[in-house]
């Protein structure tokens, strides 16, 4: 249980809800966690939080999905094609059409996303903590990827990039406000920031709970909703707030969980066509604002 009155980082808040337990589902490794929710707010955070090795052995470099090439699927050639046309109004976390510059990809993984956009112009710079994933991104042609976490942006001026882009990478941080006001500073004025995180408050999260594919335990330390990330977007100086839906496949990988856990073993989110027939389901619900997945893009206010 969680015995220490630690403030909620969105409200400031000390009243914390227990809400279920939780585990590694997606790996299988060790480990009892739970999640709490604020009294307040609604904000999600993971109690204990693994720190430093102990965290880290929860990404192994040869498993964990983000660190290599992956298997060309027909989501990714689409998602390359429509990219490539700048078609960003069907691709989640994207910079606005038509810009250029400098844009940084905090949590780039093996670098696909950056590669992409230097086709377009942009000059892409990433942070990664798996050196494995660091090496695929260059041979990919991202020449300015390094590896380091949100922390290591600070080695960026002031005022450099036109977007900073973290998909699927704040709900992992330690610390999601320094992260913020960090890329604030690094956010030339007019600057855009392009946060995907999953939804704490969609109704897939509400049935399937602890089995809650996007839980994701312990690698998501927090989890959101668009109003607790709204504020806090705004605590940390950024304004032109808005937030759209963008969900696939968190309904098949959580009852592929729902079922393991009941001794039936069925690898439900790899079946590409299983997640394309639930997919228009998943897009009425982003719809109705009750998405599995969203998108918050927020700007660098002109005067600082």
């Amino acid at each position: 249980m969680m015995t220490k009155k630690i403030p909620c980082i969105i409200c400031d808040n000390k009243g914390w809800k227990y809400l279920y337990p939780a585990q590694d589902r997606m790996l299988g490794l060790a480990g009892k966690f739970s999640e709490y929710q604020c009294t307040s707010c609604g904000f999600v955070r993971l109690a204990p939080q693994p720190r430093g090795k102990k965290l880290s052995g929860y990404y192994p470099a040869q498993k964990y999905y983000s660190y290599g090439v992956g298997k060309e699927t027909f989501f990714s050639r689409l998602r390359k094609f429509l990219i490539s046309r700048e078609l960003f109004g069907f691709v989640p976390a994207m910079p606005k059409p038509g810009k250029r510059g400098n844009i940084l990809d905090v949590g780039c993984g093996s670098g696909d996303t950056l590669a992409l956009l230097q086709s377009l112009g942009w000059n892409g710079y990433g942070l990664e903590l798996d050196a494995g994933a660091i090496k695929i991104a260059r041979k990919r042609g991202v020449k300015n990827a390094s590896v380091g976490s949100y922390r290591d942006m600070k080695k960026y001026p002031d005022n450099f990039f036109q977007a900073i882009r973290l998909y699927h990478v704040i709900e992992h941080l330690d610390d999601p406000e320094a992260c913020l006001r960090l890329a604030y500073k690094k956010l030339a004025p007019g600057g855009e920031i392009i946060i995907g995180t999953p939804n704490i408050d969609s109704l897939v999260a509400k049935l399937a709970k602890t089995y809650w594919y996007n839980l994701d335990c312990p690698r998501h330390l927090y989890l959101f909703t668009p109003g607790t990330l709204k504020r806090l977007a705004e605590r940390c100086g950024f304004g032109k707030i808005q937030v759209s839906f963008s969900s696939a496949g968190g309904w098949v990988g959580s009852l592929q969980y729902i079922l393991a856990a009941r001794g039936i073993q069925k690898d439900f989110i790899h079946k590409q066509w299983l997640v394309m027939l639930v997919n228009p389901f998943e897009r009425v619900l982003d719809l109705l604002g009750m998405g599995d997945v969203f998108v918050l893009t927020a700007a660098k206010r002109q005067t600082g």
